[in-house]
């Protein structure tokens, strides 16, 4: 049950930011979604807090960023890569630089921003 209702969610986010042509901005790093079915399942013993289990937690975490990124196909429900998307690291190294590009932005736009340089 809890894949469906991850896939659902995914799905909806997808239809949301395709509607809104901002497919590029959406981005979903999942370890139990891959291709529709469980990747890892032991990735779901996440609240198992012994010293194993967090470096396995760490090296699968690592193996998942090196993954190509996909995106789920409306049509057919299935998960494709995404051209020239790159890694999973990559996507978020991209993803990271939109964040702070934008801070900086509304930072320089804001009016305490602007009070606090005249002053």
């Amino acid at each position: 049950m809890a894949l469906q209702a991850r896939m659902m969610v995914d799905y909806h986010n997808s239809v949301v930011f395709q509607a809104l042509h901002s497919e590029d901005k959406y981005l979903r790093i999942d370890a139990l979604i891959r291709l529709g079915r469980y990747a890892n399942r032991d990735m779901a013993s996440i609240d198992t807090s012994t010293k194993e289990n967090m470096e396995n937690l760490v090296k699968k975490g690592e193996k998942l960023l090196d993954k190509t990124v996909s995106r789920i196909n409306l049509d057919s429900g299935l998960y494709e890569p995404v051209e020239n998307g790159g890694s999973k690291a990559e996507a978020l190294q991209r993803f990271a630089k939109l964040l702070s590009d934008e801070r900086k932005l509304r930072r320089s736009n804001s009016p305490s921003s602007q009070a606090n340089g005249s002053s």
